[in-house]
């Protein structure tokens, strides 16, 4: 062949190439349809897998998940709030054990606030003194509540705060005893 006839065969081939591969029939719209449509087979696929396999994996995430939240629960149930008692309340023969959010009542309804477990080595009436304290120190609530308790009682005792008070915000918990005066006279007869 001569190098002109090498020449056009060259120059043909390159313009075949070029024209194979830049011209398309199709509009980027089509393209576009197209790649999305081979997206979306792939998500069902993935869906489909999911569905055969799913319930197995989701078994297994809640198991983990509720592992998690039981380690949550002891890790504050460990931690707590720190309980502070003034002296009033152990020459009353009280102690506190426990702090806890309030729980619901047996009709339903909760009550903003805490729950003590108070154990008592004496006859004891008045009004138990409850102050909340925040990780600052800082007072945050205050309640009184009535308490009538015998010789080797023990139960929770339910104190209610102000619906502003936020009870993740607390992390102190002090404890005064005041006696009825009626209670301490009798007493000291």
């Amino acid at each position: 062949m001569s190098r002109v006839a090498c020449r056009r065969f060259l120059l043909v081939c390159c313009a075949f190439a070029l024209g194979v591969s830049a011209c398309s029939r199709k509009s980027a719209e089509e393209k576009g349809v197209e790649m999305a449509t081979e997206k979306l087979d792939m998500a069902k696929g993935i869906g489909s897998a999911l569905e055969q396999k799913g319930s197995d994996a989701a078994e297994s995430i809640t198991t983990g998940v509720g592992n998690v939240v039981k380690g949550i629960g002891k890790g504050v149930e460990k931690s707590g709030r720190t309980i502070a008692v003034k002296d009033s309340i152990a020459r009353a023969g009280l102690k506190i054990t426990k702090v806890q959010d309030a729980s619901p009542a047996t009709d339903g309804t909760t009550v903003h606030g805490l729950e003590a477990y108070v154990i008592s080595d004496a006859d004891a009436r008045g009004k138990l003194r409850v102050i909340a304290y925040d990780v600052l120190d800082k007072e945050i609530g205050r309640a009184k509540v009535d308490l009538v308790t015998g010789l080797d009682d023990a139960r929770y005792v339910s104190i209610p705060f102000d619906a502003q008070v936020k009870l993740d915000s607390v992390a102190k918990v002090e404890f005064d005893f005041v006696a009825d005066s009626a209670a301490a006279s009798k007493g000291s007869n």
